[in-house]
């Protein structure tokens, strides 16, 4: 019984980190349609889009550069949050990005000869799959993304609410893209006054049943 019982934690183990890495270059993927829409993303991606054309790097080597700056500092103060999950994060959701980033540029026109409605269309389409990558990432339970452990390392270890922390740092990340260069927009308020009331319904009906792990809410 007890070697049925392994065989099936380490065949659900498996299933759970198949899992991840799909959901996260489909995280990447959306990304990637933001980009193409340049009509705003998530905060982090925000920053990174911003400071990568900066720096002159595409957007998948700047986030995999400034995650393991963040990866060093969180494993000084708390690894409890990490896993394979979080590795899987900082390296496939930029190369994701861009790869899909490259595929639309090669078969629709800049964002500046689109209108707006594919524009905003590609940008539904990007908070989409930013919330079913998120949504299975964060079910799968394989770790912590570096800037999503800062947001719950800062609060556990201050005085700061994790609401209040977490609006700060999303502030300073779009607004430091942006003056960087990087596109604000609709995406930007979807994906700020969206995941909250959407993430919980797509972990509860769509990825935990798939899964196989109960979820709350």
């Amino acid at each position: 019984m007890e070697r049925l019982l392994e065989r099936f934690r380490g065949q659900h183990m498996i299933k759970r980190t198949a899992i991840m890495l799909i959901a996260v270059i489909i995280m990447g993927m959306g990304v990637g349609f933001f980009m193409h829409a340049a009509m705003g993303s998530d905060p982090f991606s925000t920053l990174n889009l911003g400071v990568s054309s900066k720096l002159g790097l595409s957007f998948g080597v700047w986030q995999a550069i400034f995650n393991g700056v963040l990866l060093l500092g969180i494993v000084f103060v708390d690894r409890s949050k990490l896993g394979i999950g979080t590795i899987g994060n900082m390296l496939l959701v930029g190369f994701s990005a861009d790869i899909m980033s490259g595929l639309l540029t090669n078969v629709l026109p800049p964002a500046s000869e689109l209108g707006i409605i594919p524009r905003v269309l590609l940008t539904v389409l990007g908070v989409l799959m930013q919330l079913i990558g998120c949504s299975f990432y964060v079910t799968c339970d394989l770790g912590m993304a570096p800037y999503d452990c800062i947001s719950y390392i800062v609060p556990e270890r201050t005085k700061i609410p994790f609401r209040w922390w977490r609006i700060l740092i999303d502030v300073i990340c779009v607004g430091t893209g942006f003056a960087c260069g990087a596109a604000i927009g609709i995406g930007t308020l979807m994906m700020a006054f969206g995941t909250g009331p959407l993430l919980p319904i797509f972990n509860k009906y769509l990825a935990a049943p798939v899964v196989g792990r109960s979820v709350e809410g």
